[in-house]
């Protein structure tokens, strides 16, 4: 039976934030990390001590789809997608037994050198070798690699790199902001050691270049749409699934990915 979605208030247009200059503070103390680690003799014993270029993320990132035009205009910009998933346990979140906290998703237009950090709900549907479950029941059953190409799939958004790491780490990033380079230098090594990603150290360069081109003026925090997904009974009523899914559309228009048809 054919399902259907409830519509609600489309987010073409994001809304204006009062903590426009905290906007993904996550990425850019990464950025910060980087650039101290690199001038420093800090840089090797960090590298070797960080878990950068996992594999495992490395090969899930390989699998996620193409953006769908779902009737509007996919955007000729280029765009890369950087994942962030906050975990209550970094070892267990490679195999599964974590729990997911939080999921956002900094995509970023690399032609327009602007970016949105979109804020995912944990409880949205995902689908998984045919199952349907929820992203946080896929984290703490599968994994963080597991969760990657279904998100992706879910949100019709582009995801490039993935970076896992506790709350606990996120509020030591936060703290660095605005730090001097011998205290990131200083802490880096801790920090890189307490994250997963699929990025290597040229890779989180790159990264850091991109995102410093855009500065907090080309950066603005999205929530991601949600709609209850609605199917329909035998006698053609509405009834609830359960789950709570991504309005596409409404998300991809807002980053910018789709493009309306009108004009």
């Amino acid at each position: 039976m054919a399902r259907q979605r409830e519509r609600f208030e489309r987010t073409d247009v994001p809304r204006d934030n009062p903590h426009r200059n905290t906007i993904a503070a996550v990425v850019l103390v990464v950025v910060f990390v980087a650039v101290g680690v690199v001038v420093s003799i800090a840089w090797r014993r960090a590298q070797a001590q960080s878990h950068l270029g996992d594999s495992n993320l490395s090969s899930s990132v390989s699998k996620t789809s193409t953006v769908s035009d779902l009737g509007y205009t996919v955007s000729s910009d280029s765009f890369m997608g950087v994942l962030l998933l906050t975990t209550d346990n970094l070892d267990a979140s490679e195999t599964g037994g974590a729990n997911l906290s939080s999921a956002e998703l900094l995509v970023y237009d690399e032609t327009a050198a602007t970016g949105k950090l979109v804020s995912i709900p944990t409880d949205v549907k995902v689908s998984y070798n045919g199952q349907d479950t929820t992203l946080a029941e896929l984290f703490n059953s599968s994994g963080s690699s597991a969760c990657v190409s279904p998100l992706s799939t879910a949100a019709n958004l582009p995801v490039t790199h993935v970076i896992v790491s506790t709350s606990e780490v996120w509020d030591e990033v936060r703290s660095l902001s605005g730090a001097g380079v011998n205290s990131l230098i200083s802490r880096a090594s801790d920090f890189l050691s307490s994250i997963r990603t699929d990025m290597s150290s040229q890779d989180i360069l790159d990264l850091a270049e991109k995102v410093q081109s855009a500065g907090t003026d080309g950066l603005a925090k999205v929530d991601a749409p949600v709609v209850d997904e609605t199917t329909t009974d035998e006698s053609g009523n509405a009834v609830s699934t359960g789950y709570r899914v991504i309005d596409q559309a409404s998300l991809g228009l807002a980053v910018g990915t789709l493009v309306s048809n009108e004009g």
